[in-house]
C-alpha cells in the first residue's frame, strides 16, 4: 500500500510539475515572510529548563523575596591602586545611577555609604589603632594640603619638611614612602604615563591586598528578550561611560562586564556567529558533495532547490511551533542540511539509477516505488527520535525535538513531491556507467571471507564500550560551554579565583534571625564551605574598642579633614616656584639620597616643563587626596550598629519583608570545576535540604537533562523498535537495524572516553541524531537485503549512504569549528557518532547480514 500511495503521489507530481513548483515558490515566499517578520530568539537561558519543576519553584520563591539577585549584568573595576579602583567605581555608579530607562537597580557591591563609614570597623583592632597612628603621624602633613590641595601646596609642605630634617627637628625614615611615591609617579607623568598616585596606600601603611584592588558594580538592566543580546542598550551605555570617563589600562584602571546578562549576551553573539559560519561552509561542502554523488548540475539544483525549500518551510513550521529559538533549538537549521540532503541525495541516486536501467519513461514512479519504504521509514524514524525529547523537561531540546519532528515530515513530503516535479521539468542527464562503487565487490568479497575475524573484532569493541560506559562523563558545569576569550568570560573566571566573590553560591531562607545564627554556625563547619554571609556579617565584632579608637582619632583630627578655609588655586608660576624650591631643599638635606636627588631632578625637568603638564600633574599627584580625606571624615564618625540599624540598602538584600533571613554560602576550592561544585551542593544540602541558587540551579539541571535524556532515548528505542515491527514485520529485520545503533554507540562511547570528551547540555543531541540517522542509514541496507540484492557495498544505495554521510558530516563538522566551545563540541561529538556510524555500516552490516534470505526478492 505505502509504495502505490507513494507512486500515486510521484506520477502525479510530474504530470503537475508546473503547478507544483508554482505552489511551492508562492509557499516558500509566504513562509519567508512570516517567519522574518515573527520569528524570535528566547535569549533567557532560564528558560530553557521547565519552571514546575521542585528546584525551580524553590529557586523562584527566592527570587521573590530577593529579586535583586537575578539578572545582574556585574560591572568589574580593577585598578593599579586602591584609590584608582574605588575613585573609578563612584564616577561609573554615579553615571549608571542617573539612568533608571536602562537599569532597574544598581548597587556597589563593595562600597558606598555604608562601607566608607563602618569599613574600618571589619578590620582586626589592632589593624584599626595602627591605622590610627599612621594618620597622626601624618596630621601635620595631612592638615597643610587640606588646606592647600594643590602642587603648590605638596611641595611647599615637602619644602617645610626638608628644612625639618636639616634643623635634625624630624626624621626622614617617615619621608622614605613619600619620596618613592611621588618621585615614581612624576616620573611617569614626565614620560607621558596617566597612573594617579595612591594616597590610601600612603596614609594606612599597609600592605594592599588583593581585593583592595577590585569593585563591583552590580547592576539589573532592562532586558529586550526578542534581541540577541538584551541586555545591548545597557551594556553599550557603560562602554560609552567608560570612554567618557576616562577609565583606560593607561590610568591604571580596567573595567570589564560580566555576570548573567553579559555571559548570555556573548554566547548568543558567539553562537549566531558560529551558526553562520556553519551554515555557509555546510552549504559549500553540501554542494560538492552533491556533485560527487549525483554527478549532474540539473540533478544538483533540483536536490538543493528542495532542500532551500524545506529550510525555509521548517523555519516557518518553527515560527508556528515554538515562536521562539533558544541557545539548543538554533541549531536545528544545520542540522536540517545534513538531515534533509540525505533524502535528495538517495532519491536522486536512484533515479539515476532507474534511468541507466530502464529508460527515462516511467523513471521517476519507479524511482518513487523503491524508494517509498526507505524514505518513509527513514523520516519516521528520525522523526521519532526527536519527538521522544518533545515531553521532556529540558525544554531547550524539547523544541529542538518539536522543530525537528515537522522538519522531517516536511522534506519527506518534498523530496516526493518538489524533487520529482522539478526533475521532470528539468529532465537531468546521467553519465553513463555503474551508479555503485566499483571497490565495493572486492570489499564485500573480503567481509564474507573474513566474517568471524571481523565479527571477533567488533565484539572486542562492544565488550570494551561497555567496560568503558561508567567513565563517560556529564559535564553539568554552563562555563564550560562558553568562549574563554571573550571579555564577560575570562573577567569572571578571574572573579571566581577569590572564594567570597564567587558567582556560584548556595542561597538559603532561614525563617528569623535566631534560625540564621544557628544554620550559619553548621554550615561554617562543613568543609566544602570557605564562608558564610548574612545580615549579621554586615554587624562589625568588637565595634566598642574600635569605637573608641576613632573617637579618639577624630577628636585630634576632625578640624584638620574638614578645614574652615581653603587657599586659592596657585598661579603657572607659583606652582614653578614651589617645584624649584623644593627641589633645592631635598638637595641641601639630603644629598646623600639617591631617591631624593632623583625627586629634585625631576622637579626642575617639571618646573621648567610647558604648563600644560600641570593639569595632569594636579591630577596624578594631588586631586586623589581629597577622596581619601572625605572617606577618612565619614569613618570617624561611625557609631555602633546592629541588625536592626543597618542601613534600608544594606538590610533589604538579606532580610525580607515577612522577616526571613537570606544566607549566602561560598564554596570553597575552584567552582569552575563540577566535581568540586556537586560536593558543595550535596554538603550544603545535607545541612539544608531547601538550599536554592546558583550553585544548585547548575547542579540540578544537570540532572534534570541526564535524567531527560536518559528516559527519551529509551522512549525512542522501544518506539523506533515497535515502528520497525509494524513496518517490516520480521524481527530479524529490526534487529539488523537495530543492532549496528548499538555497535555505533559503544563505539562513540570508547572514542569520547579515550580522548577526554565529556557530555554536556550541548552536544547531548547527539543522541537522538544517532537514533534517527542510523536507522535511516541502516533501513536502506535491510530493505536491499530483503530484496535479495547481494554485495552492498557495490549498489547505488552505498554510494548514496556514504555522499548521504559525507553531507550530514559536513553540517557537523562546520559546527566542530564554532568559536563557542558548546557549538565546537556538539558538532565534534555529532562528526564521531557519524563516522562511527558510517564504519559499522559499511564493515559490520554486510557480516552481520550475510547472505539474503531464500525468499528474498530481486529488486
Amino acid at each position: 500500500m505505502l509504495e502505490a500511495f507513494v507512486s500515486r503521489l510521484v506520477a502525479w507530481s510530474e504530470r503537475r510539475a508546473v503547478l507544483l513548483v508554482i505552489l511551492s515558490l508562492l509557499l516558500t515566499v509566504t513562509a519567508g515572510a512570516f517567519t522574518a517578520r515573527h520569528l524570535g530568539m528566547d535569549t533567557d537561558t532560564a528558560n530553557m529548563i521547565s519552571p514546575d519543576l521542585p528546584w525551580r519553584k524553590e529557586l523562584a520563591h527566592f527570587n521573590t523575596l530577593f529579586p535583586q539577585n537575578t539578572g545582574l549584568l556585574v560591572v568589574m573595576i580593577d585598578g593599579k591602586t586602591p584609590d584608582a579602583a574605588e575613585d573609578a567605581a563612584a564616577a561609573l555608579f554615579a553615571k549608571i545611577q542617573t539612568r533608571k530607562d536602562l537599569f532597574a537597580t544598581a548597587r556597589r557591591a563593595d562600597g558606598g555609604p555604608y562601607f566608607e563609614k563602618y569599613g574600618l570597623l571589619f578590620l582586626p583592632v589592632d589593624q584599626v589603632q595602627k591605622i590610627a597612628d599612621a594618620v597622626i603621624e601624618a596630621q601635620p602633613f595631612i592638615g597643610s594640603l587640606t588646606q592647600d590641595p594643590s602642587l603648590r601646596g605638596l611641595f611647599d609642605v615637602f619644602s617645610l619638611a626638608m628644612d625639618g630634617i636639616i634643623q635634625k627637628a624630624a626624621s626622614v625614615d617617615r619621608l622614605e614612602k613619600p619620596l618613592s611615591a611621588i618621585s615614581g609617579t612624576l616620573s611617569d607623568a614626565l614620560s607621558g604615563g596617566r597612573q594617579a598616585m595612591s594616597w590610601q596606600t600612603l596614609l594606612l601603611d599597609r600592605p594592599t591586598e588583593p581585593r583592595d584592588l577590585r569593585r563591583l558594580i552590580l547592576t539589573q538592566p532592562n532586558r529586550d528578550f526578542a534581541a540577541l543580546k538584551p541586555g545591548a542598550a545597557a551594556t553599550g551605555f557603560i562602554r560609552e561611560s567608560i570612554k567618557e570617563l576616562g577609565l583606560t589600562p593607561d590610568t591604571g584602571v580596567s573595567v570589564r562586564l560580566t555576570g548573567p546578562v553579559a555571559l548570555n549576551d556573548d554566547e548568543f553573539a558567539t553562537v549566531a556567529e558560529g551558526m553562520g559560519w556553519a551554515l555557509i561552509i555546510s552549504t559549500v561542502l553540501v554542494l560538492l558533495w552533491l556533485f560527487m554523488a549525483l554527478r549532474s548540475v540539473k540533478l544538483i539544483l533540483a536536490t538543493f532547490v528542495t532542500l532551500i525549500v524545506g529550510l525555509i518551510l521548517t523555519f516557518a513550521f518553527a515560527t508556528l511551533a515554538v515562536g521562539k529559538l533558544n541557545l539548543i533549538s538554533v541549531a536545528f537549521a544545520v542540522m536540517f542540511i545534513g538531515l534533509s540532503i540525505d533524502f535528495g541525495i538517495q532519491f536522486g541516486v536512484r533515479y539515476g539509477q532507474e534511468k541507466l536501467e530502464g529508460g527515462l519513461a516511467g523513471a521517476l514512479v519507479r524511482t518513487g516505488t523503491a524508494m517509498a519504504r526507505p524514505l518513509t521509514l527513514a523520516a519516521i524514524a528520525i522523526a521519532v527520535g526527536f519527538a521522544a525529547f518533545i515531553p521532556t523537561d529540558y525544554r531547550g531540546v524539547s523544541e529542538l525535538g518539536k522543530i525537528a519532528t515537522g522538519g522531517m515530515a516536511i522534506t519527506l513530503v518534498l523530496n516526493l513531491t518538489l524533487l520529482p516535479a522539478l526533475l521532470a521539468l528539468f529532465k537531468p542527464k546521467v553519465l553513463a556507467g555503474e551508479l555503485g562503487f566499483a571497490w565495493g565487490r572486492a570489499a564485500d568479497t573480503w567481509l564474507v571471507r573474513h566474517r568471524r575475524s571481523v565479527l571477533v573484532f567488533w565484539a572486542v569493541l562492544a565488550l570494551a564500550g561497555l567496560g568503558l560506559s561508567p567513565r563517560l562523563e556529564f559535564d553539568f558545569h554552563p562555563l564550560h560551554l562558553k568562549d574563554p576569550k571573550v571579555e564577560s568570560m575570562a573577567a569572571i573566571l578571574d572573579l571566581m579565583k577569590d572564594p567570597i566573590r564567587s558567582p556560584y553560591a548556595i542561597e538559603i531562607v532561614a525563617k528569623d534571625a535566631a534560625s540564621a545564627d544557628a544554620l550559619k554556625e553548621k554550615l561554617s563547619k562543613l568543609r566544602e564551605v570557605y564562608a558564610v554571609i548574612s545580615a549579621s556579617s554586615f554587624v562589625p565584632k568588637d565595634q566598642e574598642a574600635k569605637l573608641a579608637i576613632l573617637q579618639d582619632l577624630q577628636l585630634l583630627m576632625g578640624v584638620t579633614l574638614e578645614p574652615v578655609t581653603t587657599k586659592p588655586a596657585p598661579t603657572t608660576d607659583e606652582i614653578r616656584a614651589s617645584l624649584k624650591q623644593c627641589a633645592a631643599k631635598l638637595r641641601e638635606a639630603l644629598p646623600s639620597s639617591d631617591k631624593a636627588q632623583q625627586l629634585a631632578r625631576l622637579l626642575d625637568q617639571a618646573a621648567g616643563a610647558d604648563p600644560s603638564l600641570y593639569p595632569e600633574l594636579q591630577r596624578m599627584l594631588v586631586d586623589g587626596l581629597m577622596p581619601r580625606m572625605k572617606m577618612l571624615a565619614s569613618a570617624l564618625t561611625a557609631e555602633s550598629v546592629s541588625l536592626d540599624t543597618l542601613p534600608d540598602e544594606i538590610k533589604s538584600q538579606w532580610v525580607a519583608a515577612d522577616g526571613e533571613m537570606r544566607l549566602t554560602v561560598m564554596p570553597k576550592g575552584d567552582s569552575n570545576d563540577s566535581a568540586v561544585l556537586a560536593n558543595f551542593v550535596n554538603a550544603v544540602r545535607s545541612v539544608a535540604p531547601e538550599a536554592t541558587g546558583p550553585a544548585v540551579q547548575i547542579y540540578e539541571s544537570g540532572r534534570a537533562v541526564t535524567k531527560a535524556f536518559q528516559i527519551a532515548s529509551l522512549t525512542a528505542v522501544i518506539a523506533i523498535a515497535v515502528l520497525l515491527v509494524v513496518i517490516l514485520r520480521r524481527p530479524r529485520d529490526v534487529i539488523y537495524v537495530m543492532l549496528p545503533l548499538l555497535l555505533t554507540a559503544l563505539g562513540t562511547i570508547v572514542v569520547c572516553v579515550s580522548f577526554g570528551l565529556k557530555l554536556d547540555f550541548a552536544n547531548i543531541i547527539a543522541l537522538p541524531l544517532l537514533l534517527g540517522i542510523g536507522v535511516a542509514f541502516d533501513i536502506y541496507f535491510v530493505v536491499n537485503w530483503r530484496r535479495g540484492i547481494t554485495n552492498p557495498l557495490s549498489t547505488s544505495t552505498a554510494r548514496a549512504v556514504l555522499f548521504s554521510a559525507l553531507t550530514t558530516g559536513s553540517s557537523f563538522g562546520s559546527l566542530a569549528m564554532s568559536s563557542h566551545p558548546g557549538t565546537a563540541r556538539m558538532g565534534l561529538l555529532l562528526l564521531i557518532a557519524l563516522g562511527m556510524l558510517l564504519v559499522v555500516i559499511f564493515a559490520f552490516m554486510p557480516v552481520l547480514m550475510g547472505k539474503p534470505p531464500s525468499d528474498a526478492r530481486q529488486a
